[in-house]
């Protein structure tokens, strides 16, 4: 460990680990307990080190993924107990079956704890990381229930941003799909963390239009780049025209160049929840950043959860976030974000 290391807090990182597992997971002194790591990068050191001590109670393995062949590995994944409960720390992403390897141990009955690409965020931007994984699962559950009640009962969202800029969405919603760690009567146990978000999309997807301010979107090099503020315009559900810099430009024109359409789709509607996250408490990577307690939305045809949608036949290849400053947000005529603040 370097002296760096020693500024972090560890009784909170082993504590956040500790309630993931008690918590969110229900571990049992019975559980077996499998922690597949490597030590690529500082973060996923500090969270093999925590996770380390926190199983120390249970029948457990340990195993350093950059050490073991690809055989070893999948051979104990074959021998452990049925419904064990499998951590994952990976400074990028472990890659040992054509299918994510997620996936793979859910569908084989385990609960999986996955952190993944932990290596693409800033030495700065770990103490957010560890801030993100307080738990906090009753008012994640109790904030996505209420907009996922909202959003069955209206037709409509509207979104002002600071400076002053409307996004008005006049359709239903698909119903959301939400990330808050409560795992009660789940068939899947699993999740990558940090968690804490709901999110949808409109029914008829041209019925979104206006202008949303956005902060930062995932560039070519799977990093999140913040910029300063910048106005996507929507028309018919498709992004028209941006003020954005020249990085976001070749985004938007990859989209609109490989997706069949040529178009930009706009799809996913998404309500991070997380309060650790933030427009000044930033993460690079993408897939963690869309918990920040705030709004995102994608571009491209590509929505996993709402594939069928389009149809087979239409071959959908971007999923790319925008992260955007809200200030008032309204689904139906109740306020849910007041001065870029919730208020559910």
């Amino acid at each position: 460990m370097n002296s760096s290391d020693q500024a972090l807090p560890k009784d909170q990182v082993l504590q956040n680990v500790r309630d993931i597992l008690v918590k969110n997971y229900g571990l049992t002194k019975d559980q077996f307990i499998l922690l597949l790591y490597d030590s690529k990068s500082r973060l996923s050191r500090i969270l093999t080190e925590a996770y380390s001590s926190a199983i120390l109670q249970n029948r457990h393995m340990i195993i350093d993924f950059d050490t073991h062949s690809e055989e070893a590995i999948l051979s104990q994944f074959k021998i452990i107990p049925p419904h064990s409960v499998v951590i994952l720390v990976q400074t990028v992403s472990f890659r040992l079956t054509k299918h994510r390897l997620r996936a793979d141990l859910f569908r084989a009955g385990h609960l999986v704890i996955e952190h993944t690409r932990l290596g693409y965020n800033l030495e700065d931007q770990i103490p957010h990381y560890i801030a993100s994984l307080h738990y906090n699962t009753p008012y994640y559950v109790h904030a996505a229930d209420t907009l996922e009640q909202l959003l069955s009962q209206n037709h409509s969202l509207r979104i002002t941003s600071p400076e002053g800029n409307e996004l008005i969405v006049n359709s239903a919603f698909e119903k959301p799909i939400k990330n808050t760690g409560d795992f009660h009567n789940a068939e899947i146990i699993s999740a990558g963390f940090p968690i804490g978000e709901i999110f949808t999309e409109a029914k008829e997807l041209e019925k979104m239009n206006g202008t949303l301010l956005v902060f930062g979107f995932p560039g070519k090099d799977h990093l999140v780049h913040f910029t300063d503020q910048f106005t996507v315009t929507i028309e018919n559900g498709c992004l028209i025209s941006h003020t954005g810099p020249a990085q976001f430009e070749e985004i938007v024109r990859m989209i609109r160049d490989e997706e069949v359409t040529h178009t930009v789709q706009v799809r996913e509607i998404g309500f991070g929840l997380n309060p650790s996250l933030g427009f000044d408490h930033r993460l690079n990577e993408p897939t963690a950043f869309e918990r920040f307690a705030g709004m995102h939305f994608s571009l491209g045809l590509k929505h996993a959860m709402y594939a069928k949608k389009l149809g087979r036949k239409v071959f959908q290849k971007y999923h790319i976030d925008l992260f955007c400053l809200v200030k008032d947000v309204f689904i139906g005529e109740t306020q849910v974000i007041k001065e870029g603040k919730y208020v559910v």
